[in-house]
């Protein structure tokens, strides 16, 4: 069997490539958890089974006990393992929470801030990156978390500043920091506020609001941002008076804004979850209903906090160095197999085209591939190889394919590069290679894709479609027993739009029957359109369906 390199990542000829990834945070003041009612990690659950947070920076939790509550029983549950938490720090008041998805994310170091109520936490992280030991091309995430002091009046406005303050000189006399977030509960009610102005305008790192500054307090023109209070009752400690604060912020530096560091901000994502903008004044679950997050979700959102948790987006460009890799494939075709191998009919009368078939729908590949012959006489047919990355077969669809090209079908199932003998070779990202499934593309057969990931052994990835029927993607309903124990490819697709039906006979065959040569309607590759092809092929195979995800 013949060994294939799958060409180019995304057909790109670059040394290094680079991968897109979105993560979210969030920031939740969670209302002194879990004092009297830590019940409420139930609903804490809920919120992030929804918003699925990959950095959630938490206020006013009291206890490292707490935390550990948060991370056992409400984050990592329901088979999810990935969330960790970093240290606690015990201040004079209530504390904050880094927790944080440890598949994308390295907790580099921690450091608290120390003002005169509260402390504010820095959190270094940074993501893991494919290819992290090759390229040493670290992304960090420098994370603030701080609540400052609450009420109005200038005396309150003054130790804000002074907090502020505290932070602005921890964070600008670190040389290059780097994708810069500060946020949590910081209790301003108008952008005129002497320690917002700082954040915002000065200091070496300035920092950018990406919701609309003004004078939030008691405004409707800003009720869409208010995330205080949830509540005009009492309950379970808080405040009441119902949504008319906006207090709870995500600030970022500027190369997040523009997206110098590996990091952008993705517009309009930041949001205070669970306001629609229609509860000014009164409580979020009020008239008239909020739909803007699920029920369940809005019930949480109400009985967790006086606070709306508020999240943004960001996409980070991971620099990866591509790997070479080797596939070796093997697939028969039902149509021109005959009992041990595949006929090599329309190669031997020189009916095979010298450009690849590929470039119409419905498979509309972009590749300009073309020989000036047909290199071996064992050519059954140019096929269509596609690589998906996906953590499992029924999540490998369409969105997770990551390389694509034409190669030739030789008569004992190998495939093999356009000059017949030697591998393809290129180079595809190295963290594809963890899980990659192959699909297989024929003019005129029903498409197949690998049930399990590929095997590598020194290198060589490996698959045989042909040997069993658990071999595809669904199974017997993916392909077909085509002799004792062998397995292939269903034919009579002669539209390839993944089914076999009346459209292959009449729009297809019968409008080609009769003819010879490099037809779709020929299905058993023999060069001749007879009923053969319709009878022994499309009619034994009618209403078979790909069950490659789409």
């Amino acid at each position: 069997m013949k060994k294939l390199i799958i060409i180019g990542f995304l057909l790109y000829g670059f040394q290094l490539f680079s991968q897109s990834d979105t993560v979210r945070i969030m920031y939740y003041n969670i209302l002194n958890f879990p004092g009297s009612t830590q019940g409420r990690y139930a609903y804490f659950r809920t919120t992030n089974q929804y918003v699925q947070a990959d950095l959630i920076l938490v206020n006013e939790i009291l206890t490292d006990a707490g935390a550990i509550i948060l991370l056992q029983d409400a984050l990592n549950v329901y088979g999810i393992t990935h969330y960790q938490k970093a240290s606690f720090t015990n201040g004079q008041d209530s504390d904050n929470m880094l927790f944080y998805n440890n598949e994308k994310f390295t907790l580099y170091s921690q450091y608290a801030i120390e003002t005169d109520l509260r402390l504010i936490n820095e959190y270094i992280l940074y993501y893991n990156s494919y290819n992290l030991e090759i390229t040493n091309d670290t992304i960090f995430f420098y994370m603030y978390s701080a609540h400052l002091k609450a009420s109005t009046g200038t005396s309150n406005k003054l130790k804000r500043l002074a907090e502020v303050r505290a932070f602005r000189q921890r964070i600008d006399n670190i040389a290059n920091a780097e994708n810069i977030f500060f946020g949590g509960d910081f209790n301003f009610y108008t952008n005129t506020e002497p320690a917002y102005d700082t954040l915002v305008n000065y200091g070496v790192y300035v920092l950018n609001d990406p919701l609309p500054a003004g004078s939030w307090h008691d405004n409707s023109l800003y009720s869409q941002y208010h995330s205080q209070s949830t509540r005009t009752s009492q309950f379970g400690g808080g405040a009441t008076g119902g949504m008319d604060d906006r207090f709870d912020f995500i600030l970022f530096s500027d190369d997040v804004a523009d997206g110098t560091n590996a990091v952008s901000y993705i517009p309009n994502s930041c949001i205070p979850i669970g306001n629609d903008g229609n509860h000014f004044n009164a409580a979020l679950i009020d008239a008239p209903v909020n739909t803007s997050v699920p029920d369940s979700v809005l019930q949480a959102l109400y009985y967790m906090s006086d606070h709306l948790p508020v999240i943004c987006d960001v996409e980070i460009q991971a620099t990866t160095i591509p790997q070479e890799i080797f596939i070796n494939l093997k697939v028969f075709l039902e149509g021109p197999f005959s009992g041990t191998e595949m006929n090599t009919v329309l190669n031997a009368v020189n009916d095979l085209p010298l450009y690849q078939p590929y470039n119409t729908a419905p498979w509309d590949y972009t590749g300009t591939e073309s020989v000036a012959a047909i290199p071996n006489g064992n050519v059954v047919d140019w096929v269509l190889v596609e690589l998906r990355d996906a953590a499992d077969a029924s999540s490998a669809t369409e969105a997770t394919k990551i390389a694509q090209q034409v190669a030739f079908l030789l008569n004992d199932g190998s495939i093999v590069s356009l000059d017949g003998n030697s591998n393809l070779h290129s180079e595809i990202i190295g963290s594809t290679i963890q899980k990659l499934f192959v699909v297989i593309w024929h003019r005129n057969h029903i498409g197949i894709m690998s049930a399990n990931p590929l095997t590598n052994s020194e290198g060589v990835y490996s698959y045989d479609f042909t040997t069993d029927a658990d071999q595809v993607y669904g199974c017997t309903l993916g392909h077909k027993e085509i002799g004792t124990g062998i397995w292939g490819m269903i034919g009579g697709n002669g539209d390839g739009n993944r089914q076999v039906n009346n459209d292959d006979k009449n729009n297809v065959w019968l409008h080609v029957a009769g003819k010879q040569g490099y037809l779709s309607g020929d299905f058993n590759m023999d060069t001749q359109v007879n009923n053969s092809d319709k009878n022994d092929v499309w009619l034994t195979n009618y209403n078979r369906t790909s069950q490659v995800p789409e």
